[in-house]
């Protein structure tokens, strides 16, 4: 083969790898953090085309900001000391101007690096603070709690929490049992209550109607069922008011 086929075919590859290794696109939702020999630059590209040194001087790293969900087995305890499990969902995002510095600090590992065990340590620290009946109470309040925390431990990396969400709560079955003995009892307390509540409500209807049967009610009422006929016995007294005869 002759000399200047190889020369034409060594410049042919060298044009097609700085083409193809110069160009490299950056999709929507995504930014890309440029390294140089392994060293992060501090350059971010942002959706489109943009230009670098081919590889393996420059590389790109991407990155998805755009939110994201984090979903983790949490087992924690109470301030009673019962037994929670729970599944919680975190909906977060990158801040952009921060992606070059969690690559350099954290890595692309940053979830399981510092998200999970953020989301386990927050959860954990919420609901020491409360009673298993009160998790199962005060819901949102403790949803709002172990969010502020979150909040504190991850924006300071650049991680940006949007929404926090507690999935279900599942406690042991003792206590589950303990739970449904008590509802049982609380309404049969109720339904007792109740009861009670309408026998003195007839009690006292039925002691004002007794004070309210006067003599002259008493005999209105006599006259208004009278049929016309004279009783058939034989005594003292009056009816209606009429003298009777031996």
């Amino acid at each position: 083969m002759p000399t200047r086929y190889i020369y034409i075919g060594v410049v042919v590859l060298i044009f097609l790898w700085l083409i193809t290794g110069s160009v490299i696109s950056v999709g929507a939702g995504q930014i890309g953090v440029v390294t140089q020999f392994g060293r992060v630059t501090g350059r971010e590209l942002n959706p489109g085309l943009s230009a670098k040194l081919p590889w393996p001087i420059q590389s790109v790293e991407i990155f998805d900001t755009r939110v994201q969900k984090e979903q983790s087995e949490v087992d924690a305890a109470s301030q009673d000391l019962q037994e929670v499990k729970s599944t919680i969902a975190l909906n977060y995002h990158l801040e952009r101007d921060k992606v070059s510095s969690i690559f350099q600090g954290v890595g692309p590992e940053f979830a399981d690096r510092l998200i999970a065990p953020a989301v386990q340590e927050s959860f954990k620290a919420t609901t020491a603070q409360y009673t298993a009946a009160d998790l199962l109470a005060k819901r949102p309040e403790v949803k709002d709690k172990a969010r502020q925390q979150l909040v504190d431990r991850l924006e300071k990396y650049g991680i940006m929490v949007d929404d926090l969400s507690i999935v279900n709560f599942n406690f042991s079955d003792e206590f589950n049992k303990a739970i449904e003995q008590k509802q049982i009892a609380q309404q049969q307390a109720e339904q007792a209550q109740y009861h009670l509540e309408q026998a003195e409500k007839d009690a006292q209807a039925q002691e004002a109607q007794k004070e309210s049967l006067t003599a002259e009610i008493l005999e209105k009422m006599a006259i208004d069922k009278w049929d016309g006929h004279m009783p058939q016995y034989v005594g003292s007294g009056s009816v209606f008011n009429i003298p009777l005869t031996k």
